[in-house]
């Protein structure tokens, strides 16, 4: 598995492509890019203007050595009518376009979740609501050879940003599963997020063997349990991820994909001398784990 982080660590003061030969001294082969992060800094609705930001991008990670390996698309409560909300829904077709710019295969997306009573009913239609959203980007995805991986979320988040709902549609396993096989085409995928995974005390092993040849992507990100704290693995003592049964699941999964950490609060505070310290510390990491795949 090539090993890959996201670029939601690159600091503030420092511009991406400038940012990618540290990354690949480090040890790190593969990239995520981060959308969500760089949403704001040009008009994406302009490919003159994507263009301009992208191609130093793809150039410097050519010349580092680099891949991009998957991405974070927008991130946004789809079934709001917020203005904040219907700008990111306008940016997901952009996104796609800069996936396919930068060859990067799934772009990684949230389901969605609206208030309800959770019975059956409710389920059909948040299955049908969801599937309907990824299905009409389906197009575009197949025009740029971009495919999107649905990532698991946690039921706390049910109550972000208005949502009001005591659970998170395909925070589990199964949920997934069924929005996936609903949908029905192979550049529908999925993506697991190991610290997502905590927070619902989810067996990593069976959680991740259960999707089987849907998945695509993988988070992999450490928490106690109790948030959504995305440092790196081992940190959280005898409290954090089953990493054993992680990496159980992803070889009875037969997972073909990059080993990529999102696990920008470890970097967020360091100070600049310390920051390529952590980047070697991060790819020691991820080969230990590597090793430990049964």
């Amino acid at each position: 598995m090539l090993i890959s982080i996201s670029l939601n660590i690159c600091p503030k003061d420092v511009a991406l492509p400038e940012f990618l030969p540290r990354l690949a001294q480090a040890g790190f082969q593969g990239l995520d890019f981060h959308f969500h992060d760089v949403a704001e800094r040009i008009d994406w609705h302009d490919e003159k203007s994507a263009e301009r930001f992208l191609e130093p991008l793809a150039r410097s990670a050519d010349l580092a050595g680099l891949k991009f390996v998957q991405a974070h698309g927008p991130m946004f409560n789809m079934f709001s009518d917020a203005p904040k909300d219907e700008k990111s829904r306008a940016l997901c077709v952009p996104a796609i376009r800069a996936c396919g710019r930068l060859k990067i295969p799934w772009m990684v997306m949230h389901p969605e979740v609206f208030s309800g009573a959770f019975d059956t009913a409710h389920y059909a239609a948040l299955r049908d609501r969801n599937a309907a959203f990824f299905r009409s980007l389906l197009p575009e995805c197949e025009k740029h050879g971009v495919g999107i991986a649905i990532e698991n979320l946690f039921d706390a988040a049910g109550k972000y940003d208005g949502r009001k709902a005591g659970r998170f549609y395909a925070s589990v396993p199964v949920e997934q599963c069924e929005l996936i096989d609903a949908l029905n085409h192979p550049l529908i995928g999925a993506c697991w997020d190991t610290g997502h995974a905590r927070i619902m005390s989810l067996d990593q092993r069976a959680g991740i063997t259960a999707l089987g040849k849907r998945l695509k992507a993988i988070h992999i990100q450490e928490n106690d349990g109790h948030g959504d704290d995305h440092l790196l693995p081992f940190h959280c003592g005898v409290n954090g991820v089953d990493w054993t049964g992680v990496m159980a699941g992803l070889r009875a999964a037969n997972y073909g994909g990059a080993f990529s950490f999102e696990t920008h609060h470890a970097f967020r505070a360091l100070p600049d001398p310390l920051f390529d310290h952590m980047l070697r510390y991060s790819t020691a990491v991820a080969r230990h784990l590597i090793a430990l795949r049964p």
